[in-house]
């Protein structure tokens, strides 16, 4: 705190030595030696007006006519170098203008960092001495979290902030706040209808704050965003995948497709889009030609992909965090496409009592019977230890990850060694 102060009056202090010492400073004298040189300089030309005459280069009148002009002009000279306005009057001006800005500074400082400022900040990290804590989060978290709330209760006052509405809803999917994500777009709507892309963020928080299934709500949304724009990017994708979850390929296919030629061709996304659209191919090649249901489309799956389809390991958490972990807390073991939708195929639930434990991911642990694991490239493998039970992350939650996971895979070891942020 005292640091902290010391290095405030510094500051102000270098700021008022860079602008009171010339106001301060003295209006420069008239130069005697200045004024000596002039006059020296008159005599000289006068000598010569002198010499000429006697010459009788020069006539007495033009010689008259001649000191008349260099009288003139000495007296402007010597005008010109006389100073404008009193030394003192000017000094006093300087001082005053000096005390004023030592004051004004100071106070104006102080006015700012109050109304811009946090005052209660550097109180307060004065007054709670702060103890590290292995493991535990850096407040990065906690910072944001206010810095949302704030924001949400500007919202409040302010309902009209279509901008300011987007943000929300933006900052709460980084907290996994979806629902409160989906309120929040649903305020961006209210103030420009029809936006596509915000239909399309509308149906994406849908289907995370539903774990990835498509209901009436997210169905409407990419409806009303196609319809706004068909070749909307994230509304294709979304159309793809709910497509392929009703057991409907071709139609996914169609719609990857058509979001395939919007993308670079040497994107990461190209490649994943393509990826999903060789899924649905074979999903379709193994299908009857009529539309299935879900119910129908896993026994028309062919047996033998399924067969091998089958991640297992061990999950445990890391020694060093085990502390921050309550027996009762939720954890989630689940596979996703590794550049992909975040939407899992698979999934696990257990407690972290149970842990550490074998774990077997495989189709029987699939989201959806249309999105099988058995029709994935490379996986990333995760786990989550949730306090709260969802498995969307939030801060404080324990994670690990493995990445490149190709099918079938045995003796995993899957960690829980990080702090989500």
């Amino acid at each position: 705190m005292t640091a902290l102060w010391l290095a405030v009056l510094a500051l102000l202090l270098a700021t008022l030595l860079c602008l009171i010492p010339p106001l301060l400073r003295r209006a420069p004298a008239a130069e005697p030696a200045a004024d000596a040189s002039l006059r020296a300089f008159y005599l000289a030309q006068r000598e010569q007006l002198r010499r000429d005459l006697k010459d009788g280069s020069l006539s007495a009148s033009a010689r008259a006519r001649a000191e008349e002009e260099l009288q003139r002009d000495l007296l402007q000279d010597l005008e010109l170098r006389r100073p404008r306005a009193a030394p003192w009057a000017g000094q006093r001006a300087g001082l005053a203008a000096a005390c004023l800005l030592s004051v004004l500074i100071p106070v104006a400082a102080v006015l700012l960092y109050g109304q811009l400022g946090n005052p209660r900040a550097a109180a307060g990290a004065a007054a709670i001495p702060v103890e590290p804590h292995a493991g535990a989060p850096d407040g990065s978290g906690d910072d944001m979290a206010l810095a949302i709330n704030a924001l949400a209760q500007r919202l409040r006052a302010e309902p009209d902030d279509a901008d300011g509405w987007y943000m929300l809803a933006r900052s709460y999917e980084t907290l996994g706040r979806y629902t409160d994500a989906v309120a929040a777009y649903q305020q961006v709507l209210r103030l420009v209808p029809g936006q596509a892309a915000v239909l399309a963020d509308l149906a994406d928080a849908l289907l995370s704050a539903n774990q990835g299934a498509p209901d009436a709500a997210s169905i409407a949304a990419v409806a009303q965003a196609l319809a706004a724009q068909p070749d909307q990017p994230k509304a294709l994708a979304l159309a793809g995948m709910m497509a392929l979850r009703r057991g409907d390929a071709a139609e996914a296919q169609a719609y990857w497709e058509r979001l395939q030629a919007r993308l670079p061709p040497d994107s990461e996304a190209a490649r994943q889009i393509q990826s999903n659209i060789a899924q649905a191919r074979a999903m379709a090649a193994g299908s009857p030609p009529a539309r299935v249901s879900s119910s129908t489309s896993a026994s028309a799956a062919p047996a033998a992909p399924a067969a091998a389809a089958r991640i297992s390991g061990r999950a445990r958490i890391a020694d060093a965090l085990r502390g921050q972990v309550q027996p009762t807390d939720t954890v989630f073991i689940l596979a996703r496409p590794q550049d992909g939708p975040r939407m899992p195929l698979a999934i696990l639930r257990m407690q972290a009592a149970d842990l550490p434990r074998d774990f077997v991911l495989d189709d029987s642990n699939a989201m959806s019977p249309d999105a099988p694991l058995s029709g994935a490239g490379k996986l990333r493998v995760e786990i989550r230890v949730s306090r709260s039970g969802t498995a969307a992350a939030r801060p404080g939650d324990l994670g690990g990850a493995l990445s490149g996971i190709g099918l079938p895979a045995e003796g995993l070891d899957l960690v829980a060694d990080t702090v989500v942020r």
